[in-house]
């Protein structure tokens, strides 16, 4: 098999065994991940190996990091445990952001603590990255990431709370409710949204609790309101209107809220006494 190789002279086709040599014995940084890169694009597995050797030997980061991306495409699991040597120890930031991809697309048990306790990398990408990481590894990540809720760093408990949200395990409803009352805004914040998205309508009375504290910052209280919308469960309407109804004007709270209250009736409308469309009386003759 060959691949080609854009040159600004002329297009050059090497083969599998051309591009190998090419990273373990090229002469310049820019050799070496190019040949790492079209490996991974190659997608033969023979590669696995030799790109292990690079990710854990080169000098280059650019290098490394062209090697954790291919590890990342040929999806072997045999590189699953250089790939978290990688993410743990490699002091190149983007080596560990590439890790940190690679290892979601690998997936199983294996990598979710690596993952986890990467969200408290000095780093803000790298604990971006493995978050959505482990979001993309999904309902087996859980468990860990519940445990991360209890973190005594900010980020981590922020990072935690988003990531179970998207992955939308119904075990983490009762566990993100109490971070309604974490002592960060921001991870309020992400814990009326993930309540939203975990779509499970135990969350609604702390969510109205919630929206109606008036001591309480108004992107969270506007969160609330959101997730209440997307639950649609009647007792929502109530405090909605509530909400709306005593605002001197609308801002952004009260549009969140009236808008949630339009999509609970459209739900709700056959159940709603006085909410279903009247008919006209046929007429008489």
């Amino acid at each position: 098999m060959t691949i080609s190789v854009n040159s600004k002279k002329k297009q050059v086709k090497k083969t599998f065994e051309e591009l190998l040599m090419d990273l373990q014995a090229g002469n310049s940084e820019k050799v070496r991940y190019n040949a790492a890169r079209m490996l991974g694009e190659m997608g033969d597995s023979r590669a696995v190996e030799h790109l292990i050797e690079v990710l854990r030997y080169d000098k280059n980061g650019s290098v490394r990091l062209y090697a954790a991306r291919a590890l990342g495409e040929l999806g072997d699991c045999y590189a699953t445990s250089f790939l978290i040597e990688s993410l743990k120890f490699d002091r190149n930031v983007d080596v560990r952001v590439r890790a940190a991809r690679a290892l979601g697309r690998l997936g199983g048990e294996i990598v979710v603590e690596p993952l986890v306790e990467s969200l408290n990398d000095e780093n803000p990408q790298v604990c971006i990255t493995a978050t959505d990481a482990l979001i993309e590894i999904g309902e087996v990540a859980t468990d860990a990431l519940l445990t991360s809720l209890d973190h005594e760093k900010v980020n981590v408990r922020c990072d935690a709370t988003r990531a179970l949200g998207e992955i939308g395990s119904k075990k983490a409803v009762d566990k993100i409710i109490t971070m309604l009352k974490d002592e960060w805004v921001n991870v309020r914040i992400y814990a009326v949204t993930s309540l939203g998205k975990l779509n499970d309508i135990k969350a609604v009375p702390a969510l109205i609790e919630v929206m109606k504290n008036r001591n309480e910052n108004e992107l969270v209280r506007a969160g609330a309101a959101a997730a209440l919308g997307v639950l649609r469960d009647q007792r929502a309407l109530l405090p909605l209107r509530e909400l709306i109804m005593e605002a001197e004007e609308l801002g952004e709270l009260e549009d969140t809220a009236l808008k949630s209250f339009k999509k609970i009736m459209a739900a709700n409308w056959q159940s709603i006494p006085g909410a279903a469309p009247q008919r006209r009386p046929a007429n008489v003759m």
